[in-house]
């Protein structure tokens, strides 16, 4: 007969079941660049799901032309008539001086649609996915990032038919339409990072999204889009470097209308702005992102 072992006793099965778990060690030590981890895991998610991505880019553009005539064609024909109207109006009744104004208006509007464009889709990108949110696990980044793609495909478009806009009225190309791609780029990951922010804030408050239109609204004639810098006296022109979207519009307006390299501190700026805004958006959404689906 086997005698009982002190493993039988309570005590010592009380021993064995705090053995299953192990002691806690100390704590890790916080990587000084522990963020750049945080950054390159985030990265790498988002690639493991660059299909249900590039899906939702594809599936949304479809939607959105699918019963029309024109389809596509629209990214073009949309952007010319509204240039041709204001182009009529401002120059006309207002007598607008500026050489080719229409390229210049265009050169402003395109990009302008482009971060309205990405403002107003992503306020609502996680309340219109939020059955999807619900069912099936997706990095929540997906949704403000497909829209900014969504938005990036029709402004391309829509820079076509600058182009081919500039080839109708005469006006030559320059060599510094080669450096459009920076611009681009800047604008972009600067409305990506409004986008985080603003897709978050209407979440969770649900007056975000009607004060985006009206704000965006403002925001369009506080730029100089469809009027000149050089209009606005000499005193009252440092105000447009509280904008934070000034530098960007000149940038583009630098490079295709005026055909030349905007100033440094110009390209300094929309850099310095681009970094500031996705880093407060992407600080703003992952520590929200967590709560995100309890506020749907």
């Amino acid at each position: 007969m086997m005698t009982p072992t002190s493993a039988s006793t309570p005590e010592a099965q009380g021993r064995v079941e705090l053995e299953l778990f192990p002691a806690p060690g100390p704590s890790s030590p916080i990587h000084p660049f522990g963020w750049i981890v945080g950054i390159g895991d985030e990265l790498r998610e988002l690639y493991r799901y660059r299909g249900v991505l590039q899906d939702m880019v594809v599936q949304e553009l479809r939607v959105r032309y699918q019963r029309s005539v024109l389809g596509f064609v629209w990214t073009l024909v949309n952007p010319i008539l509204m240039m041709t109207t204001l182009t009529l109006v401002f120059s006309q009744l207002f007598q607008v001086s500026a050489k080719n104004y229409a390229v210049y208006l265009f050169s402003g509007m395109v990009p302008w649609a482009l971060l309205s464009g990405i403002l107003n889709e992503s306020a609502v990108c996680f309340i219109t996915n939020e059955g999807l949110i619900r069912r099936i696990y997706l990095p929540k980044l997906i949704f403000p990032l497909a829209r900014v793609l969504i938005n990036l495909v029709t402004f391309l478009l829509s820079m076509s038919a600058l182009f081919l806009l500039m080839k109708l009225l005469g006006v030559a190309f320059s060599w510094s339409v080669l450096l459009l791609p920076i611009p681009v780029l800047l604008f972009s990951l600067f409305a990506l990072g409004l986008a985080l922010t603003v897709s978050i804030a209407n979440t969770f408050f649900r007056d975000v999204g009607h004060l985006v239109s009206v704000f965006l609204q403002a925001w369009y004639f506080f730029t100089p889009i469809i009027y000149e810098v050089r209009l606005i006296p000499q005193e009252h022109r440092w105000r447009f470097w509280l904008n934070p979207a000034y530098p960007f519009i000149q940038m583009f307006q630098d490079l295709i209308h005026k055909g030349q390299v905007p100033p440094p501190v110009v390209m300094l700026a929309g850099f310095g702005l681009a970094l500031v805004s996705l880093g407060i958006g992407y600080g703003v959404f992952k520590r929200c992102e967590d709560h995100l689906v309890f506020r749907l």
